[in-house]
């Protein structure tokens, strides 16, 4: 088989060039699930049984979700005053004490 046909080439241009696509691996639906329960605080070991308890498994997500939503916008709002600070000036001159008359 010929080494030089266009699909050999196009891929091994774009690992060249560093144009392919970025990602990892799609997630599962469980995986997914997971995930979300532990953003809501929520033991991804236990939650079937919370869930049969249909008021205590809305209190568990409302709270959780209300803590989340809290760190979330915490976070949002440091890092919007740590890009809006304007920048530490540095001196570029050793301060001296100026003479005096």
């Amino acid at each position: 088989m010929d080494d030089e046909r266009l699909p050999k080439r196009l891929f091994y241009g774009d690992v060249a060039t560093g144009a392919r696509r970025q990602g990892s691996q799609k997630l599962r639906y469980k995986e997914t699930l997971k995930k979300w329960l532990k953003q809501l605080q929520i033991n991804p070991a236990t939650w079937e049984d919370l869930a049969q308890d249909r008021p205590a498994w809305r209190r568990s997500v409302d709270t959780g979700s209300a803590i989340y939503e809290a760190d979330r916008i915490a976070t949002a709002k440091a890092k919007r005053a740590a890009r809006k600070s304007p920048a530490p000036r540095t001196n570029t001159f050793d301060a001296q004490a100026l003479p005096t008359c």
